[in-house]
């Protein structure tokens, strides 16, 4: 008898184990959250025989919700879905989650949730959890066992890609042409949805920010052309991955391969143009990304006791950046552009002290806070700071040690940098200093002041840039001389203070809506976008919207923008703009006014900050 419970015993201990051998626990997954997922955090997966459960970090502002709809599902690779059956709490520091059903978020901002699932095949190696495929669905990208490295499969065209051992920035040269950009993405799935973003510059011969995201293929590529006139610094990257800087040129072609990772380190090869510089500022991104934390700078002058000790601070602060660059392996391309970074720190703290040191404060805890003030504030906080670091007239001038080379301008650093604080710039480097002055110019509406410039610039081929700009703009404005609803050129002659009632005379009778903005002002363009759905409604009643812009707004964008924005458009010189800016005593946009069908003003309100106001505002005054 003792022998048969001996062996009972020993085979429920063996069933036991079993068991307990059937659960699969991924104990900190990895897992690639998407462009829109940063808030959440899994946990933990459990492949258990009758569920699969994950489980997640949620982090929300206080009193906000979310919501898991009934349809999501996990998906393995083979394409098997294995649907949600519930949001039931497993321990006591979870919350029960009702799928459908809003989930406030606690006070803390912080939540623990539990997801069950059909049970998933305890051998799978990688899953997604998908909401669904629409743009606002959660998606949770290539879940997998933390402790399981994905092996990455290059193509053969990137096996064995050789570096140069070293590389140089080209002098600044003008180089009409177009810089291209060929991007493939390893595992990269269709229903991502990725964009691949460049921006970050304003070109050369453009008074315009070039910021422009790109839809991956469904094969996960992407080229990109982009017209140039000269090698520039610009920032690359992909939602919810990462973005850094690399070096793109007119003519010539850069090859990227990237990868869908868990560990914000995309990048693995480059090819092409710079390629050794370019993956060397890839892996300087994480290694020297202090060198844009004004945090860090401002807990260190904050410190300082006196001018003299603040000054010396940056100055510390700048030769240390300096000599980390200098010690590095990187390319002598990398290192310029690096110490030309640390240099323009230097100059716009040390040059404009009361305006960064004025940008922040600290909490009760120690930490640094970028402040919320508004501008009346921040005028005012920066008149009290202005004695922190008062350079006199000779103080103020600085030799540039790196941001006046003849390759300065291919960085960002060069071009957010002022050459006014060096009275020799022009002597020492004629060329920067004409590059500096051709964006200026394209930027600058008096007339009197371009041709000074332009007469003080010795170089033919930046002049040139700046003529090839003002006959793109000539080209543009005669497409649209004469189109429907569109005024340019026409009422020029106006006199600024005659040009609000030239415009109001064409609507006699009628009541007039009119929204003055800015292609740059993205108020304005949130504005358009919900008052779309209102117009058509307004279809067939005596309404008509006004649009009036100015050269503020670059025309060929103010040309496609347009296409999309129904009324009647009108493209001011300056004068007249602000004239009407003035007259309705407003100093920003957008601003909108209304009139009955009378000609009389009823309303005016400066933002956007809804759309109830107007229609109630429409519904007084149209019969």
């Amino acid at each position: 008898m003792m022998k048969q419970t001996i062996i009972i015993t020993i085979l429920a201990l063996i069933a036991m184990t079993a068991v307990a051998q059937k659960q699969v626990v991924w104990d900190n997954p990895t897992a690639f959250m998407g462009r829109s997922n940063s808030n959440f955090e899994i946990t933990k997966v459990e492949l258990k025989q009758t569920e699969t459960v994950l489980h997640i970090e949620a982090n929300y502002s206080p009193g906000s919700w979310i919501r898991f709809a009934k349809i999501s599902f996990l998906q393995t690779p083979d394409g098997t879905k294995y649907s949600i059956t519930g949001g039931e709490k497993t321990n006591a520091q979870e919350s029960d989650l009702q799928l459908d059903s809003l989930f406030w978020m606690p006070e803390s901002g912080k939540a623990s949730l539990a997801l069950h699932f059909k049970p998933v095949p305890q051998d799978t190696k990688q899953m997604d959890f998908l909401e669904g495929y629409s743009d606002g669905d959660f998606k949770f990208w290539n879940i997998c066992d933390g402790k399981t490295q994905q092996k990455i499969v290059l193509p053969d065209d990137w096996k064995g890609v050789n570096y140069a051992k070293d590389e140089t920035l080209p002098a600044a040269k003008i180089n009409k042409g177009v810089a291209t950009i060929k991007v493939k993405m390893l595992g990269y799935k269709p229903a991502m949805k990725m964009e691949f973003y460049v921006g970050g510059f304003t070109p050369l011969g453009s008074k315009e920010r070039f910021q422009k995201f790109f839809p991956l293929a469904d094969d996960g590529t992407v080229k990109v052309e982009i017209p140039m006139w000269i090698t520039r610094e610009v920032t690359i990257g992909v939602q919810g991955l990462a973005f850094p800087k690399i070096v793109i040129g007119p003519g010539q072609e850069t090859d990227i391969l990237m990868k869908v990772t868990t560990d914000n380190k995309p990048f693995v090869a480059f090819k092409g143009y710079m390629a050794k510089t370019n993956m060397d500022l890839i892996n300087a991104y994480d290694e020297f990304r202090h060198f844009a934390d004004d945090y860090d700078t401002y807990l260190k002058v904050k410190a300082c006791n006196t001018k003299e000790e603040r000054l010396q601070c940056l100055k510390n602060i700048f030769d240390q950046r300096v000599a980390a660059v200098k010690a590095s392996k990187y390319t002598t391309a990398t290192k310029d552009l690096l110490c030309m970074t640390a240099e323009e720190n230097f100059v716009k703290w040390s040059r404009q002290f009361e305006f960064h040191i004025s940008q922040y404060g600290v909490d009760e805890n120690g930490t640094v806070y970028r402040t919320q003030e508004n501008l009346y504030e921040q005028i005012e906080k920066m008149q009290k700071n202005m004695d922190l670091l008062a350079l006199t007239g000779e103080e103020r001038n600085y030799e540039y040690k790196y941001l006046n080379e003849p390759a300065s301008p291919c960085a960002l650093a060069f071009w957010e940098s002022g050459a006014s604080y060096d009275p020799d710039a022009r002597e020492k480097n004629a060329y920067n200093a004409d590059l500096r002055a051709l964006a200026f110019v394209i930027t600058e509406p008096r007339e009197l002041l371009i041709k000074s410039t332009l007469d003080g610039m010795e170089n033919e081929d930046c002049k040139n840039v700046y003529y090839e700009y003002l006959a793109e703009q000539e080209r543009i404005a005669q497409q649209l001389v004469g189109e429907k609803n569109v005024s340019i050129k026409e009422l020029d002659d106006v006199a600024p203070e005659n040009i609000l009632q030239t415009i109001l005379d064409r609507y006699k009778g009628k009541v007039v809506l009119i929204d003055i903005w800015a292609t740059w002002c993205g108020p304005c363009k949130a504005g358009h976008a919900a008052m779309k759905p209102w117009k058509q409604e307004l279809k067939g009643k005596n309404i008509q919207f006004v649009y009036i812009t100015s050269s503020t707004s670059p025309l060929a964008t103010w040309q496609e923008m347009i296409k999309d924005i129904d009324g009647d458009h009108y493209y001011l010189t300056r004068e007249q703009y602000n004239y009407i800016l003035d007259k309705y005593e407003s100093e920003s946009i957008p601003t909108y006014v209304i009139y009955d069908e009378q000609g009389n003003q009823t309303f005016k309100k400066i933002g956007f900050s809804g759309l109830d106001v107007f229609k109630n505002a429409v519904n007084k005054v149209l019969m």
